[in-house]
């Protein structure tokens, strides 16, 4: 892409360049991408690139162009870049201290609002707050509780909680690994979460994306990527309540192992399955106590 000032750069010709530039890069969505970029620096809905093909681009325009693409070809999210994501519909502002909204998180979502009716509902590891808030968007009556280890994300959280107008959410900086801030949070009926799975060993194999620029505590456990499952199993008795249900997003082949653990601790377990057809949901009650084998 040369200067605007021996070329006219039109918004159909910088869609065809990127497109052909980002695939030549080896960038997923080499289209998509470029028409996010242009419709986030012009402001548009991207429908609406297609109906103004022939407008050309201001020099300011394409500097801050210049530098997204660069950014991107560095493998640089395009969320962050962009600094938001879609989830569930809304936008959600992201920011390198937090985890990008996936869509997979969002069937997680949509699982938990069509099996519940919860009323008190904790979000753990809430990141973005993408889970929190959407929940208490869809069930206005539910009190949501999140948590999250870092500060940043819950900066990010209670913004995104104030822009979309979300109702009182209470969002707090607490370890999960923490007995006694954990155990003060009271008892829930709806616990939910998409925590770090990813085991030490399969860092390396993780997309430059994932591994050079999302946070590390949200994505890696620091162990064999079951830590957070069997801290939930372990506090189940005091969060949840009789009737409670959880909700956890799992890791690619770790569904036997938290299935395991779950019935162990005395819990019936349901998996569900993502776009791709990987066991990625899992859903666990108490069973009755006739049932129980502890």
């Amino acid at each position: 892409m040369t200067s605007a000032q021996t070329e006219i750069w039109t918004i159909l010709r910088l869609i065809e360049w990127g497109t052909s530039y980002f695939r030549e890069k080896r960038i997923d969505s080499p289209r998509l991408t470029i028409e996010l970029m242009l419709a986030h620096i012009l402001n548009l809905k991207r429908f609406d690139l297609y109906v103004q093909f022939d407008r050309p681009m201001l020099e300011d325009e394409l500097l801050k162009l210049r530098s997204m693409v660069k950014q991107r070809v560095a493998r640089e999210p395009l969320q962050y870049i962009l600094g938001e994501a879609e989830f569930h519909g809304r936008r959600f502002s992201v920011r390198p201290g937090v985890l990008i909204p996936r869509p997979e998180t969002e069937l997680l979502v949509d699982e938990a609002l069509r099996r519940t009716k919860s009323l008190r509902c904790l979000d753990v590891g809430t990141g973005s707050g993408c889970i929190a808030i959407t929940i208490s968007l869809e069930r206005p009556e539910t009190e949501v509780v999140a948590i999250d280890l870092s500060e940043e994300a819950i900066e990010i959280a209670l913004e995104n909680a104030e822009r979309l107008k979300a109702g009182l959410i209470d969002f707090q900086n607490i370890d999960f690994f923490d007995d006694e801030a954990v155990k003060s949070l009271g008892s829930f009926d709806l616990i939910i979460s998409n925590p770090p799975y990813v085991s030490t060993n399969e860092m390396s194999e993780l997309q430059i994306e994932v591994r050079d620029y999302e946070p590390r505590i949200a994505v890696i456990d620091g162990n064999d990527g079951l830590s957070f499952y069997r801290r939930l199993v372990e506090l189940a008795p005091v969060l949840l309540r009789r009737e409670g249900e959880i909700f956890l997003e799992l890791g690619y082949g770790t569904a036997n192992a938290v299935r395991q653990m779950f019935e162990k601790g005395g819990f019936q377990v349901e998996i569900y399955s993502d776009y791709d057809r990987i066991e990625r949901i899992l859903r666990a009650y108490p069973q009755p106590a006739s049932e129980s084998p502890l």
